[in-house]
């Protein structure tokens, strides 16, 4: 499906206590099909200088009925409006509460007989009892770290608690628990704080290796309004591309943050490339190619583009029942072979 948006508020007709009502939906693109995602309260009693909803900020304040937005929810769901669930909320009250009305709401529907996705964000500070009843119920559950160390967060957020205690431990708590990367994220908002992409990779290895999986790159926004307004540019969605790649490059293809590093300039940030960042690392590293497929380990064939995790497991695979060729090679990769044969060696490989 080719989704020409990202953000639609479709209206449905949902049953009240008495009657009838039309409700509009914010229904959000997502790779994995379009979600109802919303906050359970946008009131805050935050002052993060970067966020529309903070305290000082002139914003309209609406907020949920639990009961409501669980009505609301099934019925996009059965018309098949949504295809799951992300909930978060501001801070409108204690930390614990506040996480704690927002699992609420995940419970509730799983008791109404739902089983398909739901995403929490719990806030910080949020009780390990809590997160606990979050991974219960939620297929993922998040805390937003929003900025790449303490001082950067203190910065931009002040009064939202402690970035080591409140935050990046609640964080790291949530990973042992779910004992799947992929069921544990974060956020950050990207150029808020001013933090290199050096920072921010030297985190995301940090994250990936304590099991957290899954780290979202916002770009900073400028907020009429509010005080990092007059501070700071709007952050280029080319950067957030280029540290999502570089996610997954650790994540998925073995890269050492170190190589990835490599691409970084003399300030410790990505230059504003137009190609993909694992050939642009290829490019400054021609020691690791060719590559000769029929010999090659796992990690060496991930390193040559256009060869991700499943065709380098299927090239192996092929190789051991001896059935490699370059033919074979071909089919296997598809559209990518165009790409990948630049930095493969075939002379060893039958026809």
């Amino acid at each position: 499906m080719a989704w020409q948006w990202k953000w639609r508020q479709p209206s449905i007709l949902v049953r009240g206590a008495e009657e009838f009502e039309r409700v509009e939906i914010p229904v959000y693109r997502s790779t994995g099909g379009p979600l109802f995602k919303t906050l359970l309260s946008s009131g805050c009693r935050m002052d993060c200088k970067y966020c529309p909803f903070a305290r000082f900020c002139r914003t309209r304040r609406e907020a949920w009925n639990p009961d409501k937005l669980v009505r609301v929810f099934l019925e996009a769901y059965r018309r098949g409006v949504v295809k799951g669930l992300f909930l978060s909320s501001a801070l409108y009250g204690d930390p614990e509460r506040v996480s704690s009305d927002v699992v609420s709401v995940a419970e509730k529907l799983r008791q109404a007989g739902y089983r398909g996705y739901i995403h929490l964000r719990l806030m910080p500070g949020t009780p390990p009892d809590t997160i606990r009843r979050a991974l219960s119920v939620a297929n993922r559950v998040g805390i937003n770290l929003e900025a790449p160390s303490p001082s950067a967060f203190s910065d931009i957020a002040p009064s939202k608690g402690s970035w080591s205690l409140d935050i990046y431990s609640k964080l790291l708590y949530a990973a042992r628990i779910a004992r799947s990367p992929r069921r544990v994220d974060t956020q950050l908002v990207l150029g808020a704080s001013g933090e290199t992409d050096r920072d921010v990779l030297v985190l995301v290895s940090t994250l990936l290796s304590r099991g957290v999986g899954v780290v979202h790159f916002s770009p900073y926004t400028p907020v009429p309004g509010t005080p990092l307004a007059r501070k700071r540019r709007q952050t280029p969605l080319w950067r957030a591309r280029l540290l999502y790649e570089a996610l997954v490059l650790l994540r998925d293809y073995h890269f050492d943050l170190r190589e990835i590093e490599a691409a970084l300039n003399e300030h410790g940030y990505f230059p504003p490339i137009n190609t993909r960042l694992k050939e642009y690392i290829a490019v400054l590293h021609p020691e690791w190619f060719p590559v000769d497929p029929s010999s090659a380990s796992y990690r060496e064939l991930l390193r040559v583009p256009g060869v991700g995790p499943s065709a380098a497991r299927r090239i192996i695979e092929t190789r051991s029942s001896g059935g490699l060729s370059v033919t074979i090679l071909r089919r296997l990769l598809g559209a990518r072979w165009r790409k990948a044969q630049k930095y493969l060696d075939l002379s060893s490989i039958r026809k």
